[in-house]
């Protein structure tokens, strides 16, 4: 296991500097190889941007959070749910629409609207990567999770982001199927170390 300096790799996000992240972890996930790693899980949805170098980089299977979310959404049993995650994860292909691909014929991904979409961003930097969590803040997303669901007819909710879960919106939508990515890819890496 290994871990990074956060503000670094925000950093990088922050100047586009995208390629020098996933060098950064590319080398890091080889040295884990190296020590004798059997997988790489990147716990992180944004980063999995970078997933390709750092798959690029080691021989032994690459544990992809996407693939974990959408095996969650799956399960759900809903035909539509709706992603929340940083912008980078709700507006780039690299995730939204590989996620939407891993569903294909099985369920539609939908996101909230612009302005509420910028608000989970800026709220995972501001408050939840800082371990704050404010009621409003909390209430504000689970009213605008409600809106979608009643416009767009939203089955289910899919958390793209490790901090979402802080919320606890299961709380205010406790009839909402929720598929949290972190549970998920936990999950599939239990399941790969037990069938190693």
């Amino acid at each position: 296991m290994a871990s990074v300096d956060f503000q670094k790799i925000v950093d990088y996000q922050l100047s586009d500097q995208w390629d020098k992240a996933g060098c950064e972890l590319a080398d890091l996930a080889k040295r884990l190889e190296d020590a004798g790693a059997d997988a790489i899980a990147l716990a992180v949805n944004t980063m999995h941007k970078v997933a390709d170098p750092i798959r690029d980089a080691v021989s032994i299977p690459f544990l992809d959070i996407r693939e974990a979310l959408g095996t969650a959404l799956t399960s759900t049993g809903a035909d539509k749910a709706v992603l929340l995650g940083t912008n980078y994860v709700a507006r780039e292909d690299y995730y939204f629409g590989q996620v939407g691909a891993r569903l294909a014929g099985e369920m539609k991904l939908s996101l909230l609207p612009d302005d509420e979409q910028s608000f989970v961003h800026d709220i995972i930097y501001g408050e939840l990567a800082k371990g704050e969590v404010s009621p409003v803040t909390r209430q504000k997303i689970a009213n605008g999770i409600s809106r979608v669901v009643s416009e767009q007819g939203v089955g289910a909710v899919a958390l793209a982001c490790t901090e979402l879960p802080m919320l606890d919106l299961g709380k205010l939508l406790p009839d909402l199927p929720i598929a949290d990515s972190t549970n998920a890819h936990i999950a599939a890496c239990v399941n790969f170390i037990t069938n190693s």
